[in-house]
């Protein structure tokens, strides 16, 4: 066997998840409300696993003290009860999060237009910059969904793209297909 058939056979391999990529991207991006609440009950359930993770493996440790059992129960209760919280009101979630992070852009902008105001050699750039933080953090308060979206469409468009260079990888290599 030569490496250049070996190098072929594993570029066939990629076909079917280049193929895969492309659904699901496609799929994301049709369904992005579904898609989040999946990948936010997702992250609920790793929460979980790592918590419940973090006692077992303190556990089975060799040295254990009480004043870090406290803080391996704790630590490992908080990291369960936040994965709970996130897979039960994924939803809620949903909704809470791009608010949150537009207020998070005005103040931010709000802080680039003082810094601005302060530093007198970056002055248009600062402002500027403050500017689209704060109509960006608006249209996100205004509009929660438009964030999601974004992200969405974004993150389907990352797996579409992925699926195409990859089938495009396979027919430059195999030189077809098949």
């Amino acid at each position: 066997m030569n490496m250049d058939y070996r190098v072929k056979q594993l570029m066939r391999g990629k076909l079917v998840p280049a193929v895969l990529s492309i659904v699901l991207g496609i799929m994301i991006i049709i369904a992005r409300r579904a898609a989040v609440d999946v990948l936010v009950k997702v992250i609920g359930g790793l929460v979980i696993a790592a918590g419940i993770g973090f006692f077992v493996i303190y556990l089975t440790r060799e040295e254990k003290t009480s004043g870090n059992l406290k803080m391996v129960i704790m630590c490992s209760l908080v990291m369960i009860l936040v994965g709970v919280l996130l897979f039960v009101f994924a939803p809620n979630i949903v909704d809470i999060f791009p608010v949150i992070m537009g207020v998070y852009l005005i103040l931010n902008g709000l802080s680039h237009m003082t810094a601005g105001y302060v530093d007198q050699d970056n002055r248009l750039i600062a402002s500027l910059m403050g500017i689209v933080l704060i109509a960006l953090g608006v249209l996100i308060v205004l509009q929660p969904a438009f964030l999601v979206n974004m992200i969405m469409v974004f993150i389907g468009a990352a797996f579409v793209v992925s699926g195409i260079s990859d089938i495009l990888l396979v027919i430059r290599v195999n030189g077809g297909l098949i």
